[in-house]
């Protein structure tokens, strides 16, 4: 019975059936979909078929393979006159690899074959519109991940031309004979990738290190971190008169906490990898903890700009460092650790130029590259300290201390207010406006219990309130209602498949992922996507708008993101006739690119 929906094909030449088909190429495969009516015991049944050509020492991966290698996938979203599809998938070959100590076996397939799929049709009396998104690997000693895109209209008329050229190539198959030497085929080229060993590092990543570093730099300035530089350099001229040591020594204990977290966003990145989860740059936004604990942690910085308490983590945390560190060193080293930690959290949400492009390109390849490319971006945000370090002498020339620094302070605890509220506004997009409010008004509360005199009363109460900021907001998450973030009407609500729908009828799209907590996505919107002319075309239908949102977790647009090999946003692309696989833009978008794009696109 396996090989039954082939035997189908072969036996149909006296029925009412016909088939359109493409053929795609990569640089290790061709593929190419088949797809006819054909007519069974008085009924008419749709079967489509994969197409594969693999070049001789390359292999793709069947459905069995222990999780190894990347075996087809379809996807029929948006076909026309569709239900559902059976896979039927072929006798593969059987292999062997030793990894450590364990030995996996998995199916493959090589030189040419045809995957069959049966469709259940919808009338079989109409005709049929496929859109297929295929992904799938050709595997050597690396692995090529390709994605390819079918448009395929199948009539319900029998077309005896299109059914004897679906006849003979599966003929081609049962008698293994060769008969593909006129296999023309469109070329599609993928980037290789090597899937079981880690690379070493080639001349060709010191230019993304170079991206790195400089990305890391700019993010110094983004509005997100501007604050707590400023914070750092108030610091500094406070305490100007200090001695060098002493300053390099601050300076330091900022770099390490730096170092530090982008040493943990390396291993996180790893270890997400290999699990086979989303990852990316600033997604940790999508957590309602983790925007409730830096609210938490901003409102105690406010507090302290203000006055309202004094910040002192010599008396609970400085315990934990080595006890050979004097005490005047654990006063410098605990809160510049720490605010290092603070300047690097604060920072994830923004997407500097280049920093997309190298994070993409880290999270895309080995562990090697992974670590490298992460410490360039942390050695990039950590560079104004290390010229300090380096030239100490340069505080010299800082203003001197004096009641200006108290309205500087102010000012910046105004700025860190306001990117409480604006973290509140991202909360109330995950769990809802009611939970949004409440921790809000939790971050209020705890302002007030500064105030207590007894210390033990003023702990105790905090610890409730934060506690209450946790648990609270998450059990009234079920009266959040579910938003809709594309409510601009020019714009669409993403969908891939519709993307290739559109462009098979001729139109450019433009495609736009964003998120609440992306600062760069704000700034393109604002000056770009705004823009009258762009907002021209979309009214005049010139051009059709898609956007997707992750500002909550979204599988479908970051496997979007990932078949672009990008993980960072923003991330704005324009497809087309003339641009059927999409033109990136870059990161910080400008008018004039955009439209250049969408007029190579047509």
């Amino acid at each position: 019975m396996r090989f039954f929906l082939l035997f189908l094909f072969c036996i149909s030449s006296s029925f009412a059936a016909e088939s359109n088909w493409q053929k795609h190429q990569s640089d290790a495969a061709q593929v190419r979909l088949l797809a006819s009516f054909y007519e069974k015991d008085g009924e008419t049944k749709l079967i489509a078929g994969l197409h594969f050509k693999v070049k001789s020492g390359w292999k793709i991966y069947g459905n069995d393979s222990a999780g190894i290698g990347l075996p087809p996938q379809f996807n029929f979203a948006g076909s026309k006159n569709y239900l559902s599809h059976q896979i039927v998938w072929p006798k593969a070959h059987v292999e062997e690899e030793k990894i450590g100590d364990q030995i996996f076996k998995y199916s493959v397939y090589k030189d040419e074959i045809i995957i069959p799929l049966e469709i259940k049709v919808e009338k079989t009396d109409a005709p049929a519109e496929l859109f297929l998104k295929l992904d799938y690997g050709v595997c050597k000693d690396v692995c090529i991940p390709a994605s390819e895109n079918f448009i395929l209209k199948v009539e319900s008329k029998p077309d005896e031309n299109t059914l004897n050229q679906i006849q003979k190539n599966i003929s081609c198959i049962v008698h293994r004979a060769s008969c593909f030497d006129n296999f023309n085929s469109r070329s599609t080229k993928h980037e290789a990738r090597s899937t079981n060993y880690p690379l070493p590092l080639t001349p060709s990543i010191f230019p993304i290190l170079l991206l790195a570093l400089i990305g890391g730099a700019i993010l110094n300035i983004m509005p997100c971190v501007l604050p707590v530089l400023s914070i750092k350099l108030l610091s500094v001229i406070e305490h100007a008169d200090a001695a060098i040591s002493r300053i390099r020594f601050a300076f330091l204990a900022t770099i390490l906490g730096i170092l530090f977290c982008f040493v943990i966003f390396a291993f996180l990145a790893v270890l997400i990898k290999i699990t086979g989860n989303s990852l990316g740059w600033g997604l940790q936004f999508q957590n309602h903890y983790f925007l409730i604990f830096l609210i938490i942690v901003l409102t105690f910085f406010t507090a302290n700009l203000l006055g309202i308490f004094e910040i002192s983590f010599n008396q609970i945390l400085a315990n934990l460092l080595n006890k050979k560190i004097s005490r005047e060193e654990k006063n410098i080293f605990i809160p510049n650790f720490f605010s290092g930690i603070l300047a690097v959290m604060l920072a994830t949400p923004c997407s500097a130029p280049f920093l997309g492009s190298a994070i993409s390109f880290a999270l895309a390849g080995d562990f090697v590259v992974i670590f490298a490319i992460f410490m360039a971006i942390g050695i990039g945000f950590a560079s104004p300290y290390i010229v300090l370090i380096a030239s100490p002498q340069l505080v010299r020339f800082l203003p001197k201390p004096g009641m200006w620094m108290v309205k500087v302070k102010q000012l910046m605890a105004g700025f860190l207010a306001a990117t409480i509220i604006w973290l509140v506004y991202i909360l109330s997009h995950n769990l809802g406006a009611l939970p949004a409010l409440l921790v809000a008004i939790f971050a209020v509360m705890i302002l007030g219990c500064l105030k207590i005199k007894s210390n033990l009363l003023k702990f105790l109460t905090i610890i409730v309130m934060v506690i209450s900021a946790f648990a609270i907001p998450s059990d009234l998450q079920k009266y959040h209602q579910t938003r809709k973030y594309n409510d601009d009407s020019l714009w669409r609500n993403f969908n891939e498949a519709e993307i290739y729908h559109l462009v098979a009828e001729g139109k450019v799209v433009v495609v736009d992922i964003t998120a609440d907590w992306c600062i760069t996505c704000k700034f393109n919107k604002f000056r770009v996507l705004q823009n009258e002319e762009i907002v021209a075309k979309l009214e005049r239908g010139q051009i059709i708008g898609m956007r997707g949102d992750i500002t909550k977790p979204n599988p479908e647009i970051m496997n979007f993101l990932r078949k672009h090999n990008r993980f960072a946003i923003p991330f704005n692309a324009v497809y087309g006739p003339g641009a059927k696989d999409g033109l990136l833009a870059s990161e910080l978008l400008n008018v004039r690119e955009l439209l250049e794009l969408v007029e190579k696109a047509k």
